[in-house]
């Protein structure tokens, strides 16, 4: 069997920019979606799928690429799925992260950036490539061995360093409360500037995904705040500045807790209706700040009917 692909390229839903999604890669064969071509079949007739129209994905490379683990013959393995999924109408980022990368550039430069370039430039044709790379650097779930004061700004060099030197696109994965419109989020300094964590990512940065974590897009009295209330101080910042830069809302699909986090258990199509909603508030003609919705991730998402 050869992986094909698509015929009709995705068309993201609600006329947004771009449908994105994670694509997580363990070191176990039944939970990689590149390890056969009868899963990477499955990946690419995904993106098409009903209430999908996925035309942007963020793909692990760490058990392919990363560090040690680059073999010749996973190389080819993953340029296969990359190659299929840009013909059939995808951009592919690398996703990579850890807590402590803000503060140990040296070793993501020799074990994560060194190989994506070589990657890159060993491909015959452009549709071989990573179109750019999107960090998942989460060191605010431990602020005790990872305090923004010093992540923060460490981060921001790594993201302002990779740019220099791959030329690609980068972007980064944040948590919603890294950015409000209250002052909660204590400021941080970076560059001679004061600013919440967000705010700084958002300079530096060429798009970012916010886990706007909910099952619901609007306010309820329930558990609170939906998704367009978390989205809306990263929107408000981003929509200023002029620039080309673009924000993913995020949702999350896997099993967690606490429920209202996930829409795990609900169908795709409820999924979507929440995501039409958001779409008609942020989606304006003309202004790319808003490019759509990222779904977390293709585990959770291919489980929903």
């Amino acid at each position: 069997m050869t992986v094909t692909p698509l015929t009709n390229r995705p068309v993201p839903p609600n006329s947004n920019l771009a449908r994105a999604m994670f694509v997580w890669v363990t070191s176990n064969a039944s939970q990689d979606p590149l390890d056969t071509d009868t899963d990477q079949q499955a990946l690419i007739n995904f993106l098409d799928d009903t209430n999908v129209g996925c035309n942007v994905i963020f793909l692990d490379i760490w058990q392919y690429l990363g560090g040690g683990n680059w073999t010749n013959a996973k190389r080819d393995k993953m340029r296969q799925f990359v190659d299929r999924a840009k013909r059939s109408g995808c951009k592919v980022y690398a996703l990579c992260g850890d807590l402590g990368w803000g503060t140990n550039q040296a070793w993501v430069m020799k074990n994560i950036i060194n190989p994506i370039m070589a990657f890159n430039s060993m491909a015959q044709d452009v549709s071989g490539r990573f179109d750019g790379i999107i960090y998942d650097v989460e060191y605010w779930t431990d602020e005790n061995t990872y305090p923004p004061s010093t992540n923060l700004p460490g981060f921001c060099d790594l993201v302002k360093a990779t740019k220099q030197i791959t030329n690609l696109e980068v972007g980064c994965f944040a948590a919603f409360y890294l950015k409000d419109n209250t002052g909660t989020r204590p400021s941080v300094s970076y560059n001679g500037k004061s600013a919440q964590d967000g705010e700084h990512m958002m300079d530096v940065c060429d798009f970012v995904t916010v886990g706007a974590y909910r099952d619901h897009a609007e306010d309820n009295g329930t558990d609170g705040p939906g998704q367009i209330s978390l989205f809306q101080p990263w929107y408000d910042y981003a929509s200023q500045q002029g620039k080309n830069f673009g924000l993913y809302c995020g949702s999350e699909t896997i099993d967690i807790q606490p429920a209202y986090v996930t829409y795990f258990g609900a169908t795709k199509a409820v999924m979507e209706t929440q995501h039409t909603l958001i779409s008609n508030q942020f989606r304006v003609d003309g202004n790319s700040t808003f490019l759509g919705q990222c779904v977390h991730s293709y585990d959770g998402w291919k489980a929903m009917t």
